[in-house]
């Protein structure tokens, strides 16, 4: 273990340096410790800052040198206690939260939130006309949070579940809760439920009572109800899906039938032996599962009785065969599903054609195709829906039977109880290989390090930021809810963070051999400042990437982009608070004896008195030898200043020699490179350009083939009943009597809003009256509108309807009482309001509501052609012409607000603001890149090459994930603003140091300079952020798997960006004085308002000083120039 150079040791003693704390030069009449004394008594020049003093950042990056230990145990401190407070105030608690994965603010998520508040609490607000409580605390008081399912706002991961029935409603699993956090639909569960009843003709209704009272049947003396109630549907159940192993199979053949026959046997003895199914009145006979061997028992003669084999050979025998293979028994039924069938308007009422006791969950969607084949059938066994239960089938589900020669099945429940289970397991061995890639950071530290010490500190610099970032997270910026999703920004953090301490320590290893005669103190004016420079640059760049993404109205991306903002910022101070003390203390422990101060420095709150580190006693008593050792130190400081290049040479590493190598290749093919790139850019950006959003909310956190339990739900979605359910559309509402607005934390899904009652709606005028009798009619002739049921009518059409019915033959108390003999509408306007309101008691119209008997709100309902599957574009088209026929309307004053709404039109909302932010965010960071590059350079052409750089680094990584047929979806969502918020540190880097040559410098030069200095700290960071992200893609759950491949690319591209891209545009179009525009523009600003504005010289160096050599060579060539003209004059 090796520090970063060895000290030159004068007389056993380091020398200090050569200013004191203000940046003043010592007399000579000051001890010699603080400086070198020449024969004559004067302080000899530093060989750093040569006769010039410190500047501020010098000055203080020497003091932190100076008691380096005193620094970094106050800074550690300090900071460990604010975040332990942070974390214990905070009520931090490690949790998956499902809620908030809707968009919040905008215009068509402040509308369905006020029609959800009307429509959740529409009975209680229906009985609420004169009491007027319900009403109140509505409109004053912001209410709790829809997607809130338990009172603990931040539900435990580590915490004891409580067993309980599984149900959309009650998430009691680590899995469960994953999984419903990335879905975006919280109806979709809802819509998904498996199968409705299936329809019995009266002779399978009589077969049915028949079998459960005779004997020798296999539902004898069951319970046969299961087959034709909701119970069926509406639990959750065992719920396997088939399919055929070669496409020319049905499960109409006799084989099949046979096999799926004894594969449910199988199965059944399994959950009858452990007690999982509902028996019948023997105790130990379950229920036969639904599926097509049910109904080829229904349809044969005794099928009950028949053993599987049996039951094959009779519906041969029987014509069954050879009816369904011909499709006379389902195609017409099929081709009238497909029609005119709507799953959300008929429900139950399947077309005549349609055989009894067939429901569309029995074949699949090809089915009629021209072989008449059906490939995908499903069974429901009549399991207990307990959770109990669920969790003991989960554990034998690789036990049951899934088929032998002809089929093969996949297991579930129609809640996917399974797959949610197996997050469980799934989730924790994923999260231990994330935190393997961490490990893999620690070793890449190690390496670049070479010191136990460096890297331990680095490590503890990464982790205290998090609580830090939680603890401004919370009590600064008053931000509540915490999602899952922010843990996954610790591991952008350790990519980012290992980056921080590679430039420090490569920024200190440069100083100290450029300057191997200095002390600790003038080397840490050299690199602390040089490398705070640089960390900073980066850390704004990628915290305000990250920030910008917080414009997304999703509450857990913006959340996230917060929280791992702040975690960049505080990264970022612990760098300098920890590590530059580290560096100083490392660079001070003598050769022979490192560890003294790696791991003993218990003394370090006095003054560190490390390894061989002298007292001031100690110092004192050797003046003398040093005032002794003034000559040899005289030699040493100019050896320093002469310091001769080719010597170095030799003193080149691996990576410097690799990097010179390739500087070479690059200047040699730098123009063919430069059309290459060019043309690369403009590929990758037509590319990019097409991406797509995903046809479907239903964020899978498994891949098909990665189980059983993926591969049924990708199953099921080809059975015919998801078929017609996505053909059915979906329901939608129009509303008057509310304002769209979120009056809640937009941040915290835990609160919701109050109710926004729209003041200027006034259904009681004549005009408003026709309006809205006549609203339904015209809209409904449109065909953007079903209506829901079969005889539906809008409040206004039932309320005129019942006039008209009350007016010929009154039998209403209300109409007698309150309606003033009205015949129908328009009625009198001071009697509609009571009138209407009374009505709405007596026939129980929930649609309408009365405050203090004022009608208040009115909705109805319509089924829309779009579903939130639908692809964006005709989501899209559907929502403009919804909107520009409601705009063409020609409301009178009081009718006049009215807007529609729905869950799928939310969906379609919360899908653009994803694309939205996307975009918007790669423009924040490309413009937060662009304005720090031109403010630290000030250089317009570097600013132009670093923005097309990481123009460069997005598009191509974005038409990478094109190309492979990634969307852009929830997940690409989160994981492009974490490439956007680390694909600008590279390139700002070489910026950077290319500026560092003052003055004139040709372009080769100056990329040559930038290639050496930052090339190793980036191929460091690069490899660290590579071997995380290799470990990572060995995990299972897609959101891992997904979160590597982008971190793995946005890597190699980031590299190809600035190591290629960037370094040929500087080698063929570089500017060799880099800031000359910027100096003119700013000579002139400050020449107008009277002022003078000094251009740094151009024998500047980066840290201000003259350029000892340029000087002294130009010097040797006067002197040689005049010793010439003097010649000549002589001769």
């Amino acid at each position: 273990m090796s520090g970063p150079a060895d000290s030159v040791e004068i007389a056993h003693a380091e020398p200090t340096s050569t200013f004191l704390e203000d940046g003043s030069a010592p007399t000579k009449h000051m001890v010699a410790t603080d400086g070198v004394i020449d024969d004559e008594g004067d302080v000899a020049p530093s060989p750093v800052f040569g006769s010039r003093k410190p500047d501020f950042l010098e000055r203080e990056s020497m003091r932190a040198a100076r008691n380096p230990c005193i620094y970094f145990w106050i800074s550690f401190v300090i900071s460990l206690l604010l975040g332990v407070c942070g974390m214990v105030f905070g009520d931090f608690a490690v949790a998956v939260d499902n809620a908030g994965w809707n968009s919040r603010g905008t215009k068509i998520a402040d509308r369905h939130t006020q029609f959800m508040l009307v429509n959740d609490f529409r009975f209680s607000l229906w009985g609420d006309n004169e009491n007027d409580e319900v009403w109140t605390d509505l409109t004053t008081r912001v209410q709790d949070g829809w997607e809130t399912d338990d009172d603990d706002r931040r539900r435990r991961l580590l915490a004891p579940m409580e067993p309980q029935s599984a149900s959309f409603g009650d998430i009691t699993t680590l899995g469960h809760r994953f999984q419903r956090a990335m879905q975006m639909d919280p109806m979709q569960s809802v819509r998904e439920a498996a199968v409705m009843p299936p329809r019995l003709n009266q002779h399978q209704l009589r077969n049915l009572q028949l079998v459960n009272n005779t004997e020798g049947t296999l539902l004898e003396g069951c319970d046969t109800s299961f087959y034709t109630s909701e119970q069926l549907y509406d639990d959750s159940h065992l719920w396997p899906i088939w399919r055929t192993k070669k496409v020319e199979d049905s499960f109409f053949n006799s084989p099949l039938i046979q096999e799926l026959c004894e594969e449910e046997e199988k199965t059944q003895k399994i959950l009858q032996d452990k007690g999982q199914c509902m028996t019948c009145s023997d105790g130990k006979t379950c229920l036969q599962p639904y599926s097509i061997v049910f109904y080829a028992r229904l349809t044969v003669t005794d099928g009950m009785k028949l053993s599987c084999s049996d039951l094959a050979t009779a519906w041969t025998d029987e014509g069954h065969e050879a009816d369904h293979a011909t499709s006379s028994v389902f195609q017409q039924c099929v081709e009238d599903l497909n029609s005119f069938y709507n799953l959300d308007r008929d429900g139950m009422k399947l077309p005549d054609s349609c055989p009894e006791g067939f429901w569309p969950s029995l074949i699949d969607e090809r089915y009629p195709d021209p072989n008449l084949y059906v490939q995908f059938s499903s069974s429901i066994f009549a399991t207990y829906s307990d959770y109990s239960v669920i969790e003991d089938m989960y554990d034998d589900a690789d036990s049951y039977a899934r088929g032998s020669s002809e089929i093969k099945g996949a297991y579930d429940t129609q809640w996917e109880d399974f797959v949610e289970l197996s997050l469980d397991n799934q989730l924790l061995i994923d999260m231990s290989l994330a935190v393997g890639s961490a490990f893999m950071t620690c070793i890449a530290m190690m390496l670049h390090t070479r010191s136990p010490f460096i890297t331990v500190v680095g490590l503890a610099q990464i982790v205290i930021s998090f609580p830090l970032a939680f603890f401004f997270y919370t009590f600064v910026a008053q931000l509540e809810f915490f999602p899952f999703l922010n843990f996954i920004g610790i591991f952008v953090l350790f990519a980012l963070g290992a980056d921080d301490v590679f430039v420090a320590v490569d920024k200190w290893k440069n100083a100290r051999l450029k300057y191997p005669d200095a002390t600790t103190e003038e080397v840490a004016a050299v690199a602390m400042p040089d490398a705070a420079e640089a960390m900073f640059l980066t850390t704004l760049t990628t915290s305000v990437a990250f920030f910008g993404t917080a414009v997304c109205p999703v509450a857990p991306i913006r959340c996230f982009a917060v929280f791992v903002g702040l975690m960049v910022v505080f990264d970022y101070m612990m760098c300098v608070l920890l590590v530059f003390p580290a560096l100083a203390i490392w660079d001070r422990s003598d050769k022979a004896n490192r560890c003294c101060c790696y791991w003993n420095c218990a003394a370090c709150f006095k003054r560190c008195k490390c390894c061989g580190e002298k007292s001031p006693e100690e110092s004192e008593m050797e003046q003398d030898e040093i005032g002794n050792s003034a000559h040899s130190a005289r030699k040493s400081i100019a050896s320093a200043k002469s310091y001769d290049t080719e010597s170095t040479k030799h003193q080149d590493g691996l990576i410097h020699r690799i990097l010179k190598r390739f500087f070479g290749c690059l200047q040699l093919l730098k123009w063919p490179l430069l059309l290459i790139c060019g043309g690369s850019l403009v590929w990758c950006a037509i590319v990019a350009s097409g991406i797509e959003l995903p046809t479907s909310s239903d964020v899978r956190l498994y891949n098909e083939n990665d189980n059983q339990y993926e591969q049924n739900f990708v199953w099921r979605k080809n059975l015919l009943y998801k078929a017609l359910e996505a053909k059915g559309g979906s329901t939608a509402h129009v509303i008057w009597g509310v304002r769209p607005g979120d009056t809640g934390d937009l941040n915290n899904p835990d609160e919701w809003s109050q109710l926004l009652i729209d003041e200027t709606f006034n259904p009681s005028t004549t005009e408003a009256q026709v309006y809205l009798r006549d609203f339904c009619d015209r809209f409904f002739s449109e065909d953007f509108a079903e209506v829901v049921d079969e005889g539906y009518l809008c409040p206004m059409n039932a309320f005129d309807e019942w006039l008209q019915k009350q007016s010929s033959n009154t039998t209403s108390t209300a109409y007698s009482t309150h309606c003033d003999g009205a015949t129908s509408l328009p009625m009198s306007e001071d009697k509609f309001d009571l009138c209407m309101y009374n009505w709405g008691q007596e026939v129980r119209e929930y649609r309408v509501l009365a405050r203090q008997d004022k009608i208040t709100t009115m909705y109805f309902s319509f089924n829309s052609r779009v579903r939130y599957d639908s692809p964006f574009e005709d989501l899209e088209d559907e929502w403009n012409l919804l909107e520009k026929w409601m705009k063409s309307q020609d409301a009178p004053e009081g009718a006049d607000h009215a807007f529609f709404t729905s869950e799928d039109f939310w969906w379609y909302d919360t899908n653009g603001a994803m694309l939205d932010t996307a975009f918007q965010s790669a423009g924040i960071a490309m413009a937060a890149a662009a304005a720090v590059i031109l403010f630290s350079s000030r250089s317009l052409i570097l600013t132009i090459f670093a923005t097309v750089t990481v123009g460069y680094v997005l598009t191509s990584v974005m038409a990478m994930l094109v190309a492979v047929g990634w969307t852009l979806g929830f997940l690409e969502s989160i994981l492009f603003a974490i490439l956007i918020g680390i694909s600008c540190d590279f390139v700002i880097h070489f910026a950077h140091a290319y500026t560092v040559l003052k003055g004139h410098a040709s372009r080769e030069e100056r990329t040559l300079f930038a290639l050496l200095s930052m090339g190793p700290s980036i191929l460091a960071a690069a490899f660290t952020t590579f071997s995380a992200a290799l470990i990572m893609l060995f995990t299972v759950i897609t959101f891992f798997q997904k979160f590597a491949i982008v971190l793995f690319l946005t890597v190699i591209q980031s590299l190809a960006g600035s190591f290629i891209v960037f370094l040929t545009l500087t080698i063929c179009l570089g500017p060799s004085d880099p800031t000359y525009l910027v100096d003119r523009m700013m000579q002139k600003c400050y020449g107008c308002c009277g002022k003078d504005y000094d251009i740094q010289a151009e024998n500047t160096t980066e840290h201000g000083e003259v350029n000892d050599e340029r000087r002294e060579n130009k010097k040797v060539e006067n002197e040689k120039t005049e010793g010439v003209a003097e010649g000549e004059d002589s001769l």
